[in-house]
């Protein structure tokens, strides 16, 4: 594998081709998804890709990776034309990928992730692990991640372990190191972290592919993007010549969707925790949603909020404190008396926790709802398919029929289904936890409305998001946690990102009990 120019200090000498990709096709099944895209990675540059779910991204990001091979089209490394037969192929070739789900052995420790599959070897051919700790040491040290090399990856934060991998794709020589969606599961200062690390990485002359929803995010740290839309090519630029209107109006062929603010009266508590405690995660949590009310949960990663929806679910036993719904004390054992109770909730981890992708569609919607669909035991199958089939076109679910797997959808669609699961038990309380994570910019404007639409109706809703914008978009009251407790509460004309990240990272903690 050929290098790039290095100076004695060794940053990039004059920024040259690492990758190019010229007229890219690629089909499955007669349908196109890639069509003449054309993309060039310079030395020292931060390259973003954005696009809606099935503009071609995952493609074009697989074709790199050596897992798919392109229809047509040439792919060239430091101005030679390969063929990435595979991932190995795109190892040798400088080209790394680091995926949204990571892929770290959880059990084995720091190092040995990071050389898995090279380990260094002595005479004798056997593993040498004092070479290996010094490797690593001189490679942490490098890029300025402070991680114990001994430590097992699986008592890592998500933040730690993402650099881990980046760390493990850099002692593979890599050139060209793609991330896909880095930031889906850190909050504001991890990805400050994630940032500068990239910026040591652009001065050491590698080559960064940053694929994000996050169209912020890209003006932050991008130096070009490329806009994919319907597997073609609609856009190219420097990130200083453009704003986020042009990156939406190249995505989704308009601008910004815009959402009519509400006006409504919030009806009874539907919802009332009184000094709700879960031993280890959070500490007297007192809150009251209303019926056609948003109430927003704020708070860096690890503040206690999705604790508090699984402990209001019944999915973690509650150690104090008690739960009324409206206006009954009740004991939630369970996620099936939850439902039973008209409590539903859409979890912040779709893959892990949310779907089941062998499956199909129409199952995935039902599955929450069987009762409704049974009679002495036996399913109504007719009957079934027209009430999902309801969800589907309720909710704009794009799909060539309910029967097709799950894992076919784009993202943004799944997400819509796992909505739709929980919409389908017609609930009168229901918990978003990251209800736009991994969508794009299109979707995320429908999960909005579906949102709306549902507090317009009388609903009441907890809205826990890490993103800024959405909290304030959305809620009509907001929460802030920080370390197991309520730290702040704000109504929404109170509430800027200012006033909310202060009390996330340094407001006083309040006495266990506090209502808000």
């Amino acid at each position: 594998m050929q290098n790039n120019s290095f100076q004695p200090d060794g940053t990039a000498s004059t920024p040259s081709v690492l990758l190019q990709v010229r007229g890219l096709r690629k089909t499955f099944s007669g349908h196109v998804v890639l069509s003449d895209v054309d993309l060039s990675i310079f030395s020292g540059e931060v390259h973003a890709i954005v696009g809606e779910n099935g503009a071609g991204k995952s493609t074009l990001i697989k074709i790199l990776a050596g897992v798919h091979q392109p229809d047509a089209g040439h792919i060239l490394v430091h101005g030679r034309e390969v063929r990435l037969s595979s991932p190995r192929s795109a190892f040798d070739h400088g080209i790394v990928v680091i995926h949204q789900e990571l892929s770290l052995a959880r059990h084995l420790s720091t190092e040995e992730n990071i050389f898995l599959g090279h380990f260094p070897t002595n005479r004798l051919g056997m593993l040498d692990r004092a070479a290996m700790s010094q490797r690593t040491l001189e490679l942490l040290g490098q890029l300025e991640i402070s991680v114990d090399p001994k430590r097992p990856v699986r008592e890592l934060s998500i933040a730690q372990q993402q650099m881990v991998e980046i760390a493990k794709a850099i002692s593979l020589d890599a050139r060209v190191l793609i991330l896909d969606e880095p930031t889906a599961v850190l909050d504001e200062q991890m990805i400050k972290t994630l940032f500068a690390l990239i910026a040591r990485l652009k001065s050491r002359g590698i080559g960064i592919v940053f694929i994000s929803h996050h169209l912020d995010e890209i003006i932050r740290i991008a130096d070009r993007v490329t806009v994919l839309r319907d597997g073609r090519r609609t856009g190219l630029s420097a990130v200083d010549d453009i704003d986020l209107n042009w990156l939406v109006s190249k995505m989704i062929g308009r601008g910004f969707p815009r959402h009519k603010a509400r006006t409504h009266n919030a009806g009874k508590p539907a919802l009332e925790l009184d000094g709700l405690t879960v031993d280890g995660s959070f500490t007297g949590v007192s809150l009251s949603v209303r019926q056609g009310e948003i109430v927003g949960l704020a708070g860096l990663v690890g503040a206690g909020r999705t604790e508090i929806a699984q402990a209001i679910m019944g999915i973690t036993r509650v150690s104090a404190g008690t739960i009324k719904i409206f206006g009954q004390i009740v004991r939630i054992p369970n996620p099936n008396k939850a439902a039973r109770l008209g409590l539903a909730y859409v979890t912040e981890d779709r893959k892990a926790f949310g779907l089941l992708p062998n499956r199909a569609v129409r199952e995935n919607v039902a599955i929450s709802s069987l009762a409704r669909f049974s009679r002495f035991g036996f399913l109504n199958l007719a009957f079934e398919r027209s009430f999902i089939k309801g969800i589907i076109e309720r909710l704009d679910i794009r799909l060539f029929s309910m029967d097709v797997e799950m894992q076919t959808l784009s993202g943004g669609n799944q997400q819509k289904a796992l909505i739709g699961r929980a919409l389908a038990i017609e609930p009168s309380i229901l918990i978003f936890d990251e209800p736009t994570r991994g969508v794009d910019v299109g979707a995320k404007g429908e999960i909005y409305k579906f949102i709306e639409d549902l507090v317009a109706g009388g609903v009441a809703i907890i809205l826990i998001s890490s993103e800024m914008e959405e909290v304030l978009r959305l809620s009509d009251r907001i929460i802030v946690m920080r370390r197991g407790r309520i730290a702040a509460h704000f109504e929404r004309s109170e509430a800027n990102e200012s006033t909310i990240m202060h009390a996330a990272a340094f407001a006083g903690e309040p006495t266990a009990g506090q209502t808000t």
